[in-house]
């Protein structure tokens, strides 16, 4: 049976002031009047039981969650009480998913991407599933480069091992880091590389003896998080375990080690808002190209995005800027500077400013 593990932790700083550790990205409705997280668990109707989607989530977030997701077992939202990076709780989902059901075939998915349309995006699945149907081989989604982007990482192709119903699976060759743009540029180029978007398919069984093999320490957390789930001392022996695993991502922990891994090519589109400036290609502009999420009257204003919680902004001669308004902080910044919206956070930190993070 298939069960998806959704991986919602995060706090996209980038998107700085709207997503906080009180409201992080995957909460916030910022290409629909749907949040990220409910649009990835839309995205599972009619495919996956309910009782199939496991969330695994901040603990700080839970209550979120569950009032965004009230079509989800209550217990099937699982608060990690530090971040551990993703391994960890790839890690936590696949021992979970083990408890229920042994011959699981398993999707990780992150809460906050953006996918169109909904059809193509399964029948990848679905031929990511045939492909890890043997339990060989772990799987990952490659997703066809638009340009020679330096804030992903790369998948490198190798030979073509399968096609199902016009959807090709390859053989992984390695894995790579974010590149310099003129490795980004080469590889755009060759067209044997994806982006990696960090969606993975693979049997339970398969993925947890992946993790015994590479991750022993991990592993053994899994399995006393799995005994304790559900009972009164859950949360206690969560707690207690992850304070005893170190930090480490799925690619690095597993991905980049494992010797069967194939790559099945995207048949969707795929984004990653990363920062103020992706809701460019998701959000409708006006007929100046602004992007306008509040009450706005401007004069000579264009390629603008502006949001905000229901004070008017006014503008007057300003072009390419982001404007975002919350009740406590106004961010202003030139759209081409969005990503360093991560260094203001990284400041304010610095500073103690906590109240604003």
């Amino acid at each position: 049976m298939l069960h998806v593990v959704i991986m919602a932790g995060g706090v996209g700083v980038r998107l700085w002031p709207q997503s906080r550790k009180a409201s992080p990205k995957q909460l916030l409705s910022l290409i629909s009047e749907r949040s990220l997280i409910q649009e990835t668990v839309d995205r599972l109707k009619g495919k996956v039981a309910p009782e199939n989607i496991l969330i695994i989530t901040n603990s700080s977030q839970v209550d979120m969650m569950l009032k965004q997701l009230p079509e989800l077992p209550a217990e099937n939202i699982i608060g990690e009480p530090i971040g551990r990076g993703s391994a960890a709780a790839v890690a936590l989902g696949a021992a979970i998913v083990a408890s229920k059901d042994s011959d699981a075939t398993m999707v990780v998915l992150s809460a906050d991407h953006v996918i169109k349309p909904a059809d193509k995006f399964w029948a990848t699945v679905e031929a990511a599933v045939e492909a890890v149907a043997d339990g060989q081989c772990l799987a990952t989604l490659g997703i066809v480069p638009e340009f020679p982007a330096t804030g992903f990482g790369y998948i490198h192709r190798g030979e073509k091992v399968a096609d199902h119903d016009g959807i090709s699976t390859y053989q992984v060759q390695r894995f790579v880091e974010k590149p310099h743009i003129h490795t980004a540029t080469e590889y755009f180029r060759s067209g044997e590389f994806y982006w990696n978007a960090g969606i993975f398919v693979w049997r339970v069984d398969t993925i947890r003896d992946a993790f015994k093999n590479s991750m022993p320490d991990l592993y053994a957390a899994g399995e006393a998080i799995t005994k304790a789930f559900g009972k009164a001392d859950q949360d206690e022996v969560i707690k207690r375990e992850y304070g005893k695993i170190q930090s480490q991502t799925i690619d690095y922990g597993i991905m980049e080690k494992a010797e069967n891994i194939k790559v099945i090519e995207a048949a969707f589109q795929w984004d990653d808002i990363g920062s103020w400036r992706g809701l460019d290609k998701h959000r409708e502009k006006d007929d100046k190209g602004n992007i306008l999420g509040a009450p706005h009257i401007g004069i000579d204003t264009h390629n603008c995005t502006i949001i905000g919680d229901g004070q008017l902004i006014a503008t007057i001669g300003v072009d390419d800027l982001v404007i975002v308004r919350t009740d406590d902080a106004i961010l202003i910044c030139q759209k081409e500077r969005a990503q360093e919206v991560r260094n203001l956070v990284d400041a304010l930190k610095e500073k103690n400013l906590d109240k604003y993070l």
